[in-house]
């Protein structure tokens, strides 16, 4: 499988952008999101039957993961902007797989589960977002709302397709079968895709951004504007995005983790269950598509405030004891802000600071999100453990989204990095 000649590109083709934006559906699918952390919800019930441990103690896995992550993800923002995606994004995928291989493999302690976590969220940091977003950001300036939320859609294809596949796999082999089977997915389909297709730059095959016959943007415009990390630690708009996504994430990602096993508390059959929690995955990836094409047309905060508030709806009827049908309906208003956080998180910061230190900025603000996905699952099951319901925990967490759309409406206009630039040469 080779890249399209650039020159039949030129000539009217479809734009080999799109190509990378095809292959990163794919990949960011399998990312370890999806397949390690997303997944551990459906392996929640058959761990805790084999070796009984409680629900608390299983999602504190996901807490090592997301922290190691979150630590990880600025240094391979760097490494992403100095050598390039490909060479991070690669081998960081083949670890995810090796991680999966061994959890059925060697577990039988709850420390060992722990362990490959965090090793997980270390090496295999490189094949979330950050990599993938990146190399889009260059290949796109105009569409570049709309690229980035049809590849992100990748990642609610995963949340849709993995919940059902993994069910059915414990369901006829056993749960140690559903790990081997996302190692399967990676190794043998997402990974070759990748290697194949992924170019770091629009320049390497002799195109422009957005596949125009010559650059709207030069290279300086496109790829090296922006402000240093340094000076975006002092701009408030990175201070209020880390609250915003930290918020946001701790409130939705906990309940993703807990909400097949809340929904079998309620009565749902496990399948049934597994089905509504595909139905966030359908709703991300419609949802990243959707945000993607507004936010190239619309303020992108405006967009969110909507999107943020319709999972605080979500959360609270959730908090009613809804079920059976109602909870197919949360699934898609807390599938919106989901398939919002990845889109938004990377549009504003290439839009708020630039491309110069892209990686290392969307590594930090996506640290922010890894930090309130750490703590969410943790706290979700705790306070099913103290209370005996999650009703509580999906009052607070309601308030917290709401608190979160009033706060991203404080964002001002983008600025322009182009003007910037030109005063500053």
């Amino acid at each position: 499988m080779t890249p399209p000649d650039s020159n039949e590109k030129k000539a009217g083709g479809v734009f080999y952008g799109w190509w990378i934006v095809a292959a990163s559906i794919i990949g960011l699918s399998t990312s370890p999101g999806q397949f390690v952390f997303g997944s551990l919800g459906i392996f929640t019930l058959p761990l805790s039957e084999e070796f009984g441990w409680n629900r608390a103690e299983i999602s504190l896995a996901l807490t090592f993961f997301t922290i190691s992550l979150a630590i990880t993800l600025p240094v391979i923002g760097r490494l992403v902007d100095n050598y390039g995606s490909r060479r991070i994004l690669l081998p960081s995928m083949l670890f995810v797989s090796l991680g999966l291989v061994l959890i059925p493999l060697v577990l039988t302690q709850l420390w060992q589960l722990y362990l490959i976590f965090v090793l997980i969220g270390i090496l295999g940091a490189g094949a979330n977002n950050i990599t993938y977003l990146r190399t889009i950001s260059a290949w796109f300036d105009k569409n570049r709302g709309l690229a980035m939320g049809i590849a992100v859609s990748g990642s609610g294809l995963g949340y849709a397709y993995m919940p059902v596949l993994v069910q059915y796999m414990i369901e006829i082999s056993g749960w140690r079968a559903g790990y081997f089977v996302l190692a399967i997915i990676i190794t043998l389909i997402a990974l070759p895709l990748v290697y194949f297709m992924l170019r770091e730059t629009p320049q390497e095959l002799g195109l422009h951004p957005d596949g125009h016959t010559h650059s709207t943007l030069s290279n300086k415009a496109s790829v090296e504007s922006g402000l240093h990390r340094s000076q975006v630690l002092r701009k408030r708009e990175f201070w209020l995005l880390f609250f915003i996504f930290c918020v946001v994430s701790f409130s939705l990602f906990g309940l993703m983790i807990h909400f097949v096993p809340l929904l079998t508390d309620r009565g749902m059959s496990r399948i049934d269950a597994a089905f509504a929690a595909s139905t966030i995955g359908f709703t991300i990836m419609g949802a990243r598509i959707l945000i993607g094409y507004l936010i190239d047309r619309i303020f992108a905060p405006t967009v969110a405030f909507i999107c943020f508030l319709l999972s605080a709806i979500g959360l609270a009827l959730l908090a009613t004891g809804v079920s059976g049908f109602s909870a197919f309906i949360v699934a898609m208003l807390v599938g919106a802000s989901i398939g919002a956080e990845a889109d938004l998180l990377a549009f504003l910061t290439s839009r708020y600071f630039g491309l110069k230190c892209f990686g290392e900025v969307y590594g930090l603000l996506f640290a922010s999100l890894l930090i309130g996905t750490s703590l969410g699952p943790f706290v979700y099951g705790l306070s099913f453990e103290m209370s005996g319901s999650y009703i509580w925990i999906l009052v607070f967490c309601s308030i917290l989204c709401a608190i979160a759309a009033v706060v991203m409406k404080l964002l001002p206009h983008y600025p322009d990095f182009e003007v910037v630039d030109s005063k500053s040469d």
